[in-house]
């Protein structure tokens, strides 16, 4: 029996590349999006290489190599950018209390709204 590719390590690696990608600015999902990304490149990796193993081509793993890159490198920006922006927020609230006490009025007001 010929020995095949893994397909379905390629076609995995797409979607996490994909998730990445869509998910990578939301500051809850970064973590998330970095995670996808990396699982994904690794998965790619594997796949490329067990074709390569079974002497054949595909255009999956490369296509998941491809958006995981992608998602693993904008994932990283998203994560870094809302890091400092989180760091610098912070450091401004801890040095003024008008200002912190008008996030928190304003922070109560949208929770009372969303209730």
């Amino acid at each position: 029996m010929e020995k095949q590719g893994n397909k379905v390590l390629g076609i995995v690696a797409i979607v996490l590349g994909a998730i990445a990608i869509v998910t990578f600015y939301i500051p809850v999902f970064n973590v998330f999006s970095l995670i996808c990304g990396i699982v994904g490149l690794v998965l790619a990796i594997l796949s490329k290489k067990s074709f390569k193993e079974a002497g054949q081509t595909s255009p999956v793993p490369t296509v998941g190599l491809v958006l995981s890159i992608i998602g693993l490198a904008l994932a990283a920006i998203g994560f870094f950018t809302c890091t400092v922006c989180g760091a610098c927020m912070a450091s401004e609230v801890a040095k003024d209390p008008k200002l912190a006490s008008q996030l928190s009025s304003a922070l109560n007001s949208a929770v009372s709204a969303a209730k």
